[in-house]
């Protein structure tokens, strides 16, 4: 699979080519890689047409546009000659904007579709089209508003996003081969003995290679010559430098610390250890995006929805109604205009770069998005041991010394002072220790030699001229008594002798960080369970506090331990890579190996691991709010259609509303992360509602007060029910019902259908009942007791209020007032979605059904179409939810 010029990030369709044979993912990874310069880096971003120059004059003539052309569309008196030349105004900076920043979404839509592929750039070419069919209709006919600012909005709104997501990948992604680099090159010995440099791809088994002290080893192989301390802490987990000898096998990425090594390789350059764990690396890394893989897979869905429901709206406008093409023209061209695809657009990017970002200040950089969603879809953690729980350096917890009081002080001054002037990681802990030495009176180093594989001799010079010979290494080498060990036998023994004489001897281990036990109990809480890997004995964990550890594991054990699981896996060494390239999400340390830091795709930049359960709640609350801004949109495009194509939402408020919609959207997204709480593993966007005793009995108290008030409401709407007897009657039935149904709710456990139904016939039917009472002016509906007023009340059903008031109580009764939590994440997003659409279109149709019953008794017609509509509502929630629910289940979790 290709990948991104700039950001190394796969492309997934044909991306977007630039020059020298470049190819970027999106519109704005071609920007910023366009502009690299043959001697480096040069900003051409301020010179004319520039994407930010052109960005900020498509801004400007929005603003502009909206102004005027909202001033135009809310006044009819504006003369003739001055509307005309505002429209043509605001058409010409459309036209600036579209060829300023239309070419990259033209392009690329074209492209697609002629692949078969319905992107989301086919989304916001059509809006745009529709919107500009539209305004040119009414702008030649002179019939109808004109809206050519909103073709400017999709383009601003489309093009920003694309910049600011580049810019956020380009921030976060790197290199994956830097450590690979390193070991490009080695020194070999030719048949004569002497070396020349040769690349180690050049290298065949047989060959013999020089390594100096201090340098890496580059090819895998057998020890030939030399004795010496080599570090295999990034090969293999051990934390100590080891000594190798002649017969040993080494592999690429140790390092000599003290000896010069001549190596017989037994792999080609190219078929190392190091090479097969490179080649796992770039396998991972062309992973496409799956969050806006779903959003892609939405958009093809909701494509074609929008093209039937347009070519509907038009055919019935111009075939069923007497008001002609023009207003199924204008009316289809609404529906394209309110169905705006920026939600669904922005919906993945905008929220999962708010969360990289917010990672990025707590130190957290992840490479992809799809990090993201895999961070919130862990059910375990695995950690590396050595310097990932542990401290890159060992701690000295004991010493014994032959000498006591200020002799043993003096004796640890002296050993603080030789082991300073070593590099060596044993010697680190020793150089910290006290010198009790008075100014002027502190001994000094003579003499330094450091034995390969042994230790260090120090020749040390007291102030009165006295000389001793100070010895710090292995026991074998100090003369010590085989098997003298402290605290057990646990950690690394080091003896010291002075003049030949056993004085000291000393036990170093690692050291647990700091931040590691409550990270650990972190998980827990999460309900994560922990486990460790180590290439360390088992022991040796388990003596740190750590249990639940897996010892003596090699590369390929750590790879095989998290493969094919959901495991957080968190290593530093070469020795993770592989494991870290294949976890379901590896996380390196920045103090780790450079190839490491390239497996993994997140990288911990922080010493504090408790950092990490913080972003696995991060990442659950932004794949949460990705969910819950898709059924927002969703739900805005399907509501706004239906509205659309029944003529009765107004463009102008489309507009605004998608305007609004889109800032929301934008606004929400960027807050992910701000007020970080721990996070139960549910995908539920909803928080349960079970609080208590007094909790459940305010919640049915309310329920019981919403179903009462129905029947005030009746007495508001028919005049026929005010008699003192009948008034009396409906309020205490209403009143002895809605107790009676309160009681049953409260005592009883139903399905969470049960509950969504319950909150309907309370208060979905109060909201119902109030809508209805103020599209009648807050009057009762007027009977004189003819069939004429039954069928003036019937028709008027279908004004907007009394729909607004169902759904407004409706969606209040599902979101704070349920006895139940939603079972699924995809069931709450249906219920505020396909639910919301189902209940209207429910409530039209009972509402219609109950109207061909005749009747000449308004308190009969307001009681059948009051029972159709609820029948129809409760109905189209459940289908609708039930429908939805698929879905999504599809869509989003596929």
């Amino acid at each position: 699979m290709p990948t991104c010029t700039n950001c190394n990030g796969p492309i997934t369709a044909s991306g977007h080519a630039g020059r020298a044979g470049s190819v970027y993912c999106c519109f704005g990874c071609l920007r910023l890689g366009e502009r690299s310069c043959a001697r480096g880096r040069c900003d051409t971003g301020s010179k004319p047409g520039g994407v930010g120059l052109r960005l900020g004059l498509g801004v400007l003539v929005v603003g502009q546009s909206m102004i005027f052309g909202l001033a135009l569309n809310l006044h009819d008196d504006v003369p003739l000659p001055v509307r005309a030349f505002t429209q043509w105004g605001i058409f010409a900076g459309t036209v600036l904007v579209a060829l300023s920043l239309g070419g990259p979404l033209v392009r690329t839509a074209a492209r697609e579709l002629c692949r078969g592929r319905l992107t989301i750039e086919a989304l916001f070419l059509l809006t745009m089209t529709g919107a500009l069919c539209a305004s040119l209709q009414a702008h030649v006919t002179g019939r109808g508003k004109v809206y050519f600012e909103v073709v400017s909005v999709l383009l601003v709104v489309y093009t920003l996003g694309k910049v600011i997501g580049a810019r956020s990948k380009a921030a976060a992604l790197a290199s994956s081969r830097a450590w690979g680099d390193r070991l490009c090159a080695c020194r070999l010995v030719d048949g004569t003995g002497d070396t020349r440099p040769l690349p180690v791809s050049e290298v065949r088994p047989g060959d013999v290679v020089e390594v100096h002290p201090g340098e890496l080893i580059a090819v895998d192989g057998i020890i030939r010559e030399g004795v010496g301390f080599m570090s295999e802490a990034v090969v293999s987990g051990e934390p100590f430098a080891v000594v190798r000898r002649p017969g040993d096998r080494v592999l690429a990425g140790s390092a000599s610390f003290d000896a010069t090594f001549r190596i017989t390789a037994t792999a080609s350059g190219t078929e190392r250890e190091i090479d097969r764990l490179l080649a796992t690396v770039e396998e991972v890394r062309d992973k496409p995006l799956s969050l806006q893989g779903r959003a892609d897979r939405l958009g093809r869905w909701f494509l074609p929805l929008v093209v039937c429901v347009a070519l509907g709206t038009f055919t019935y406008w111009t075939f069923l109604t007497s008001l002609g093409w023009e207003a199924g023209l204008f009316n289809a061209m609404s529906v394209l205009l309110v169905a705006c695809p920026c939600v669904i657009g922005l919906a993945t990017p905008v929220v999962i770069w708010s969360a990289i970002n917010r990672l990025a200040e707590r130190g957290v950089i992840v490479k992809s998005g799809d990090a993201i969603e895999r961070l919130a879809t862990v059910d375990r953690v695995m950690f590396d041991k050595t310097g990932t729980l542990t401290e890159d350096r060992f701690a000295l917890v004991d010493i014994e010394t032959t000498a006591t009081g200020d002799e043993r002080a003096k004796l640890l001054g002296w050993l603080s002072l030789v082991q300073a002037q070593s590099n060596h990681p044993i010697a680190k802990p020793f150089a910290e220790l006290p010198r009790p030495f008075a100014r002027g009176e502190e001994p000094r180093v003579g003499s330094l030699v450091a034995v390969p594989g042994s230790g260090v001799v120090a020749e040390l010079v007291e102030v009165n001229g006295t000389r001793h010979e100070i010895k710090i290494g292995v026991g074998e080498w100090i003369g010590a008594p085989s098997g003298r060990t402290l605290n057990g036998g646990e950690g690394k023994v080091v003896c010291v002798a002075r003049n030949g004489v056993l004085v000291a001897v000393a036990s170093l281990v690692e050291r647990l960080r700091d931040s590691t036990p409550q990270a650990l109990a972190h998980f827990a809480q999460l309900g994560l369970s922990v486990e460790v890997l180590t290439g360390d004995a088992t022991e040796r964990a388990e003596s740190l506090g750590l249990s639940h550890a897996r010892g003596g594991m090699l590369p390929d054990d750590k790879r095989a331990a998290v493969e094919g699981g959901r495991v957080l896996f968190v290593g530093d060494g070469i020795n993770d890579a592989s494991a870290l390239a294949v976890a379901h999400v590896g996380v390196a340390l920045s103090s780790g190996t450079d190839l490491a830091v390239s497996a993994a795709p997140v990288t911990l930049y922080s010493a504090d691991l408790r950092t990490l359960p913080w972003a696995v709640e991060l990442s659950r609350d932004a794949v949460r709010a990705v969910r819950l801004n898709l059924a927002r949109a969703v739900a805005y495009n399907l509501i706004g259609m239906a509205l659309a194509a029944s003529g009765v939402l107004h463009p102008v408020v489309a507009a605004l509303l998608m305007v609004v919609s889109s800032l929301t959207l934008i606004f929400s997204s960027t807050r992910v992360g701000i007020l970080a709480k721990p996070q139960a593993a549910s995908n539920s966007p909803f928080p349960s509602v079970e609080g208590g005793i007094w909790r459940g009995v305010g919640l049915a108290f309310t329920h019981a007060a919403a179903f009462a008030l129905q029947g005030v409401v009746f007495l508001l709407l028919l005049v026929s029910l005010r008699e003192p007897l009948a008034a009396t009657l409906t309020l205490i039935v209403f009143a002895l019902t809605g107790i009676a149904l309160a009681c049953l709710w409260r005592r009883y456990a139903a399905p969470h259908g049960v509950d969504m139904c319950f909150g309907m016939l309370t208060l979905g039917n109060l909201g119902m009942l109030l809508g209805w009472w103020a599209d009648n002016g807050f009057a009762a509906l007027h009977d004189h007791g003819c069939c004429a007023c039954v069928e003036a009340m019937r028709g008027g059903v279908r004004k907007p209020w009394m729909w607004v008031g169902m759904v407004v109580f409706a969606n209040v009764a599902m979101r704070w007032f349920g006895k139940f939590p939603a079972t699924t994440g995809c069931h709450s997003i249906a219920m505020l979605t396909g639910g919301n659409v189902g209940m209207v279109l429910g409530m039209l149709a009972g509402g219609c059904c109950a109207a061909q019953f005749p009747t000449a008794y308004m308190t009969a017609a307001v009681a059948s179409n009051f029972a159709g509509m609820t029948v129809g509502m409760l109905a189209g929630m459940l289908a609708g939810t039930w429908l939805c629910e698929r879905l999504y289940a599809y869509f989003l979790t596929k």
